[in-house]
């Protein structure tokens, strides 16, 4: 199961179930049209927002962007993620204490 988490004109953002089960930091996958698992780029959410895997459907400028929605973004996203994992709070950092 890969839901899909946000979107934006045709980028879509969706969390993968494998990276759940397998990573213990926070990713999001994007794309543009559809939830493509094979052309997708992949971005980091922690530590900080960064490209795992840039993807072969984006070019340069809908990477910025999707970027750009990520920030924007952020603490939903990353709450969604730990609560897709089950989790309901989260650490970014040594100030950020988890209750």
């Amino acid at each position: 199961m890969t839901p899909k988490v946000l979107s934006d004109g045709a980028l879509i953002f969706w969390f993968h179930s494998h990276d759940a089960l397998h990573e213990e930091r926070a990713s999001v996958h994007m794309g543009k049209g559809s939830q493509d698992d094979f052309n997708d780029a992949k971005i980091w959410l922690e530590p900080e927002i960064s490209i795992a895997r840039p993807g072969r459907a984006l070019r340069r400028h809908e990477l910025r962007r999707a970027l750009r929605i990520i920030e924007e973004n952020y603490e939903y996203l990353l709450g969604q993620w730990y609560a897709y994992r089950g989790r309901g709070a989260h650490r970014r950092g040594k100030e950020d204490e988890t209750v």
